[in-house]
């Protein structure tokens, strides 16, 4: 027996497919193959009757004419674009439509419908791209006319059908009434005869009938929950394409969301990104100046702080800025909007420095939703206040996007790429933890990647749903930024009555992922030498400019874009394809011959200001004096004298006594005296100074691993995989070495098809152990780690982070504990007992496990997809251990990380008659626990920007002293806004800073 649910179901299924009819099939098409566009002009010639495969990246042009009859006011003229066969997914293929020489439409499986105007001529072109998947697609191109009312009651019904299918509960009140109306709109409709005089009445009575029983009786906003709605389309800036295909794909999307919006009035669209957005200006400037339109019109809403969405646990701090000062400065130039949120739905973690970096550059508020793939644990709010290292808290909200299943509790998992149909916008309430505190949640819908954002389905769902269904939160539609600001007030307001407020500290460590702290390691390395390159010919350029010189902002500011797109979270991270890694290599390649080009320009035109009789001049780019690392004559040599923070000095090198003993398995120095076995791998390390052993067991020991994730490949690194370790055991070659300051061994083996050669070099004078490493890798799905079991009793490491570091636990005791089986650090990683700790530094590596006393530091990957040569090839990275007696701070460790990583420059100089001395510091000081982290020429003018961070979780006082003249000196936010005059007397400046502070001053000429 039928029941009223199948009635209803077959009814609707019948009004679906009455919507429109078939008018004919656009003939004699022709195509020409091609390459990416390069303008919005088809080719000339080169066309062939259409008969296309489009095989693995291929473009093609179809080019074909049509003429369109007239429409009835209740009727609309569409052009229908399909393949005609199955496997059309969000890549293959993807199409940007053409109509009478304008861009009109971005064609996908999502979006196949482009709306035609009456009695119209057509010249038509459609441009196709094909990216992974072979195959032949034969694009059909079919005009259509739909039937207005028939649509309009298409969708009256499925609304509320889909309630009563998916969310109600099948005795409840709701769920009986709506069935009930609904059958009854049914029986109005007359279906004997589809598109007859009569089938069109009662479709209008129906309408009428609906509207009226249901939406103006039984539907209501009042006093209801709002779940907001916002119109976005998250693209990948790369990943499994490149950035030619991104190019298309932005201009794909835009030419879609504008093609709905001039049908959907009420149609509101977010988009962040300003790369994205520069790529539209470039490629389709015409569509550029609609879209500015848009956001004049509070139509689209330019949000989300950072020009890229960006990796947030390997990036730099400086990075993390300027992400939010070439990102707000776009969005505010090209614009006039003012960017207040950080958005970021994808990205794989966030370090617990980002509240004060957001709050200090004018971000007040905090979007993600990826925390909740967490693996193993749930977070406990979806909103909160997120307090980072410093005890900056800003307000963090969470995309509780989700399907509901009648039936089960909520799931975890949530998505940014959500939907407007009954069940998500029920579900997406239903999974919001905090319904005390807040009486919205917010569902970003629309594909992406490609997909072409939101459809017509979706805004004419949200239409319905706006109304309230009964037992429904009500669907809103509101931009970020506006709706996040009643978000917190509701919050704070509510914190305040239930005398409690949802927070957490610390880092919102992503349990998924872990693999991407590793993988495409030589990607990782020219990062990090990118942004400390950039970071010394802003300095250098500085002193300079202050001398007469240029400052070449323009060059600069270009090349730190370069390195912000390259922070994108699946570049990065090491998970697109093997396309955008070759890319990637040549863009970093002409970023550091751009940097090293302006540091050596910058200290030859400082050599000649010079008074001096000759001799080496030495330049520092850090915050700190120091002793050079010099290669004199092809030998090492450490300088017995310090280098000023940020200057130079000229020496006369003088040779230096070796005082490391070198030999067979041993080493020592007036510190260490160290020992090795037949594998090469410590066995002893013993401190003179502490008069204690470094090492519980032996250290520096190559570990493999299996390594097949479950799922995502190059993403993953699964809890199980230490439970497959191999450990080479030869044969090993030794080779003693001796180089000017410096001795060590040199320790070859191979490892299958792989070569490693390690260099253990201890120093005359350093305390640094640095094991130098250079690995052909040829493994697949095999992690390589290096081991050090430490002799230090703790419960509790340290990691730097951007601006400061944190503490995790080394324990398992707990399922959070346990879950950071693999965890990020930038330039070190320390473990300390009370008076004694050893730290290990790296000069690229960012992947790290540490159990108890054991830590491991994630060398190379081998993953094949989505790149299938990742990491294959040669590499080359320094892993250093720092013993030291006291607390980090007493240990030097971050200066000695600093050290490692931002090699000092020299020049050979001879007699010079300039005006500055030997010796020159363009800023220094007494920073206490402090770090001078970066010197600059101000965004908009030439005064000098310093920032400096308080690096050891202290309260600390500064005086700094400036190498030139200045008037005055402005406490500023991370954007160079002028916060307060500071009391400049001398050329010195007074500050204090709180624990892990970040600090940015203006100097005035």
């Amino acid at each position: 027996m039928i029941n009223g649910m199948d009635k209803i179901r077959v009814t609707v299924e019948a009004i679906g497919a009455a919507r429109s009819v078939k008018l004919f099939d656009v003939t004699g098409l022709t195509a020409a193959e091609s390459g990416f566009k390069t303008d919005n002009t088809p080719p000339k010639d080169g066309y062939k009757e259409f008969t296309v495969s489009t095989g693995k990246r291929k473009h093609y042009w179809i080019h074909g004419e049509f003429d369109t009859p007239e429409a009835a006011e209740n009727e609309k003229l569409y052009l229908d674009v399909g393949t005609g066969v199955g496997g059309w997914d969000a890549n293959n293929p993807q199409m940007l439509l053409y109509l009478n020489g304008k861009m009109a439409q971005g064609l996908d499986v999502n979006h196949r419908e482009a709306t035609l105007s009456p009695k119209t001529h057509y010249d038509m072109y459609n441009y196709c791209y094909s990216s992974e998947q072979g195959g032949n697609f034969p694009v059909r191109h079919t005009v259509k006319k739909m039937f207005k009312n028939v649509n309009r009651l298409y969708y009256d019904m499925l609304v509320p059908y889909e309630a009563c299918r998916d969310v109600y509960d099948q005795n409840s009140q709701e769920y009986l009434v709506t069935v009930r109306i609904l059958e009854e709109t049914a029986n109005i409709l007359d279906l004997r005869a589809i598109h007859s005089e009569s089938f069109f009445k009662s479709v209008d009575e129906a309408i009428a009938y609906i509207n009226e029983e249901y939406y103006d009786k039984l539907c209501s906003t009042e006093g209801k929950p709002k779940v907001n709605c916002i119109g976005h389309t998250h693209i990948d800036v790369e990943w499994l394409w490149d950035r030619a295909t991104t190019k298309e794909k932005i201009q794909r999307s835009f030419a879609t969301a504008k093609s709905l919006m001039d049908e959907y009035p009420e149609y509101k669209f977010m988009l962040s990104q300003p790369q994205l957005y520069k790529y539209l200006k470039e490629e389709a400037p015409e569509k550029y100046e609609e879209l500015k339109e848009l956001i004049a019109t509070d139509r689209w809403e330019p949000e989300g702080s950072f020009f890229v969405e960006c990796d947030c646990n390997l990036s730099s701090g400086e990075s993390l800025i300027r992400q939010i000062m070439h990102g707000k400065r776009y969005f505010k130039e090209e614009f006039g909007k003012e960017c207040h949120t950080l958005f970021l739905p994808d990205v794989f973690g966030y370090a617990a420095a980002l509240p004060q970096i957001l709050k200090k550059s004018g971000v007040d508020y905090f979007i993600t939703s990826k925390i909740s793939w967490n693996d193993i644990n749930t977070m406990p709010h979806d909103s909160f206040m997120w307090q980072g290292i410093d005890g900056t808290e800003i307000f963090t909200n969470f995309i509780t996007g989700q399907n509901h299943k009648r039936g089960e509790e909520p799931a975890r998992g949530t998505t940014y790429v959500g939907n407007n149909n009954s069940a998500f916008i029920y579900g997406t309430w239903e999974r919001n933890k905090d319904k005390n505190y807040t009486s919205s949640a917010i569902n970003t819908y629309g594909f992406g990647d490609g997909g072409g954002g939101p459809t017509a389905d979706m805004l004419e769902k949200l239409r319905r749903l706006s109304k309230g269904l009964p037992g429904f939160p009500v669907a809103t539609s509101e931009f970020i930024y506006p709706y996040f600001t009643k978000l917190e007030a509701e919050f704070t307001e509510n914190a305040k009555k239930l005398r409690k407020t949802p927070k957490w500290v610390g880092e919102l460590y992503l349990e998924y992922h872990r693999g991407t702290y590793t993988s495409q390691a030589n990607n990782k390395r020219d990062n990090r030498r990118s942004e400390y390159a950039l970071a010394k010919a802003e300095a250098i350029s500085m002193t300079d400019l202050l001398l007469g010189g240029e400052y070449d902002k323009a060059g600069l500011d270009e090349n730190w874009e370069k390195t912000l797109h390259l922070q994108f979270h699946d570049i990065l991270p090491g998970s697109s394809i093997n396309e955008v890694y070759c890319d990637s290599a040549k863009d970093y390649k002409d970023i550091l011959a751009y940097a090293k080009g302006v540091t050596e320009k910058k200290l030859e035109s400082i050599a000649k200001n010079v008074n001096t009789a000759g001799g080496v001049l030495v330049y520092n780019a850090l915050g700190f004096p120091r002793k050079a690392h010099l290669n004199i004559d092809g030998k090492h040599y450490i300088t017995e004298e310090t280098i000023p923070a940020f200057g130079f000095a000229v020496i006369t090198p003088k040779e230096h006594e070796n005082k490391v003993k070198a030999a067979s398995h041993y080493l020592a120095n007036e510190r260490y005296e160290i020992k090795f076995d037949e594998l090469g791998r410590f066995t002893s390390i013993y401190d003179k100074k502490a008069d204690r052993e470094v090492i519980s067991a032996p250290a520096n020991e190559i570990r493999f691993f299996e390594d097949r994730p479950l799922r995502y490949d190059a993403w993953e690194l699964e809890y199980n995989y230490a439970t497959k370790c191999y450990i080479p055991d030869g044969p090993v070659t030794e080779e003693v070495i001796t180089d000017g300051d410096r001795a060590g061994l040199k320790f070859t083996r191979k490892y299958f098809n792989t070569e490693i050669i390690q260099t253990v070099w201890v120093y005359s004078d350093s305390d640094r152990i640095d094991i130098e490493t250079e690995v052909d890798w040829q493994e697949r799905h095999q992690i390589m780690k290096l081991a050090f079991p430490l002799d230090v009793h703790t419960q509790r490491a340290t990691f730097e982070i951007q601006y400061g570091h944190t503490e995790r636990p080394t324990t398992r005791n707990n399922s959070w504990e346990a879950a950071k089986y693999e965890v990020c650090a930038h330039k070190w990683i320390d473990l300390s007992e009370c008076d004694y700790g050893v730290a290990i530094l790296n000069d690229s590596k960012y992947g790290y496990s540490v159990d108890e006393n054991l830590v491991m530091v994630s060398c190379l990957r081998g993953p094949t997809y989505p790149d299938e040569k990742c990491d294959l090839g040669k590499h080359k990275f320094t892993i250093s251990l720092l013993p030291h007696v006291g607390t980090i701070k007493e240990g030097k460790v971050v200066e000695e990380a600093y050290n490692l990583n931002i090699p000092i420059e020299s020049i050979n100089i001879g007699k010079t008659n300039g005006t500055l001395p030997e010796r020159f510091s363009l800023i220094s000081g007494e920073v206490g626990t402090a770090v001078i982290e970066c010197v600059k020429r101000a965004e908009d003018s030439d005064d000098m920007i310093v920032r400096l961070y308080e690096a050891h979780n202290a309260k600390t006082k500064v005086k700094l002293e400036a190498g030139f003249e200045f008037s005055k000196v402005y406490l500023t936010d991370l954007q160079e806004n002028p916060i307060q005059e500071l009391k400049l007397e001398d050329g010195k400046v007074e500050l204090n800073l709180k624990n892990f502070e970040i600090s940015t001053l203006r100097f005035v000429k």
